[in-house]
């Protein structure tokens, strides 16, 4: 009894100095120590936190079945639905984390620890193109990050207005994405706020002003999560300004870098209608 009980608080201790590791080999020690079930449920539900910190996903999974196995009737089960969720999330096996995190949403929905939990699902149901899905989840948890985490908020700011860009309403999105721009503290938000501009901007033909703000994206941030929508923008963008000779080192640049990108079948063919003009020229 005692070996185990010391083995535990051990374990703790050492998780609590991010001696993640360790921690799960002696969480592990300890369990050839226990024989009750209900003791059993609990190190595993450590374990489930542990294995989660260590970026080992599966074996998180693992631990929470274990958890249910020991103890059907687990306190705090939210919390484990929850951890559940995100390590599907982390796998990328997007329905298993769905239905993870609306069960631990069942069980608890109010609480602050809980409202992560609307966040990734918006962003999850915005992968799955489920917008008006997507916009409900963010929607729930907008003014609650806008009290208490100024980064969750700039984050929903971002989606939402990519959202209302998908549906059509510029108006809003526009509104949005300056909001994201004037409360943007850094130079990625600054960029991504200016990205969902540029196709606002694309859209509506000014295709100058794209060009500029795709340049300001790239100053702001030269590791930009989508430059290869930057460059596509800009491109194009120059073509129908006439400035073929600037879309041709774009296009050059671009099929390079993403020669099956989700671009390529326009852009190229753009290149052949510049290169049947010029054949027509030369005759």
């Amino acid at each position: 009894m005692k070996n185990k009980t010391a083995l535990v608080e051990k374990a703790q201790r050492l998780y609590e100095q991010k001696e993640y590791r360790k921690a799960a080999q002696t969480f592990l020690e300890a369990l050839k120590e226990i024989k009750e079930d209900a003791e059993r449920a609990a190190v595993w539900a450590e374990l489930s936190w542990t294995f989660y910190r260590l970026k080992d996903y599966r074996r998180t999974l693992e631990a929470i079945d274990n958890v249910f196995h020991f103890n059907d009737e687990y306190p705090n089960k939210e919390d484990l639905f929850r951890i559940k969720g995100y390590a599907h999330l982390a796998l990328n096996e997007q329905d298993e984390a769905e239905s993870a995190l609306q069960a631990s949403l069942t069980l608890d929905r109010d609480s602050a620890k809980q409202q992560t939990i609307f966040y990734e699902l918006g962003k999850l149901y915005f992968r799955k193109q489920d917008y008006p899905q997507a916009l409900q989840a963010f929607n729930e948890v907008e003014s609650y990050f806008l009290q208490n985490d100024m980064d969750f908020w700039l984050s929903i700011l971002f989606y939402k207005g990519m959202i209302y860009y998908y549906a059509g309403e510029t108006k809003e999105s526009e509104a949005i994405f300056e909001e994201l721009l004037e409360n943007a503290k850094d130079n990625q938000r600054k960029a991504a706020a200016l990205f969902g501009l540029a196709f606002i901007t694309f859209d509506r033909k000014d295709y100058l002003k794209t060009i500029n703000l795709c340049e300001s994206i790239t100053s702001l941030d030269s590791a930009f999560f989508d430059l290869e929508s930057v460059g596509f923008l800009s491109a194009v963008s120059f073509h129908y300004l006439g400035r073929d000779d600037v879309f041709e080192k774009y296009y050059l640049e671009l099929m390079k870098k993403y020669p099956q990108g989700r671009y390529a079948g326009e852009l190229k063919a753009i290149k052949k209608r510049i290169d049947e003009g010029k054949t027509e020229a030369g005759n």
